[in-house]
């Protein structure tokens, strides 16, 4: 059996690496990329940073160069959009939706099942958030929606996994689509001055992201770890 698993950034992918065998980097055109072993299937694991065209490159290039597939997964760090949802929560879609169009995916044992959007903006502001959990939608993220539309084109069997790493109430005062270069990807150099020039509103932010994303991530990572897909 081959999974591949594509995430946004590495270091939603690492604590799964960490945990298999046969660990291998491999040499593709994107951010990052490595092939391990995982409870007896092959397993790619891939990041390319955020966004539905950033995970399509993933997604393709993956494909290029290591498939068919026989499973994919869309993994890594969400928000809530539903008030129920704490940190730490591990999500699995019922379906996907980018606002426009939803595709099916495949509820997975042990994850707490969630209607996803996936939308190519940070939503930083509870009241953007609650608009779209009041269409019935319980969590957000940016990459899963050109998986989810492959896997159902072509009758893949798809997972979006994901991890609750902020809170429907919670704000954030820096507005990070400002600071996203052409491809989508957030310049962290561009970010980093901000923070500097106005510490005391935006220091905050920056240090929950961090820290919250390597808990969750580490989290779901011994949660995939322990899956059979």
């Amino acid at each position: 059996m081959k999974i591949l698993a594509i995430a946004a950034e590495a270091l939603e992918i690492a604590p799964w690496l960490t945990r298999c065998a046969g660990r291998t980097k491999l040499s593709w055109p994107i951010a990052h990329a490595h092939r391990a072993e995982s409870n007896g299937t092959a397993l790619y694991l891939v990041a390319n940073g955020p966004g539905p065209r950033l995970s399509r490159q993933a997604l393709h290039t993956a494909l290029e160069n290591a498939g068919p597939f026989d499973t994919i997964l869309s993994i890594g760090l969400c928000g809530a959009l539903q008030p129920s949802l704490k940190l730490k929560d591990i999500c699995t879609a019922t379906e996907v939706t980018d606002g426009a169009t939803t595709w099916p995916a495949c509820p997975f044992p042990g994850a707490q099942p969630v209607k996803l959007l996936s939308v190519d903006k940070f939503l930083g502001h509870p009241a953007e958030k609650q608009a779209w959990a009041e269409k019935g939608l319980d969590i957000v993220e940016m990459e899963a929606a050109p998986i989810a539309q492959f896997a159902a084109e072509n009758g893949i069997p798809f997972h979006a996994i994901k991890i609750v790493s902020d809170q429907a109430h919670e704000q954030f005062s820096l507005d990070f689509n400002q600071f996203r270069d052409p491809a989508g990807r957030f310049q962290i150099p561009r970010i980093a001055l901000a923070a500097c020039a106005h510490p005391f509103q935006y220091m905050p932010d920056l240090f929950r992201l961090a820290s919250r994303g390597r808990a969750a991530s580490e989290i779901l990572g011994e949660f995939l770890a322990h899956a059979r897909f």
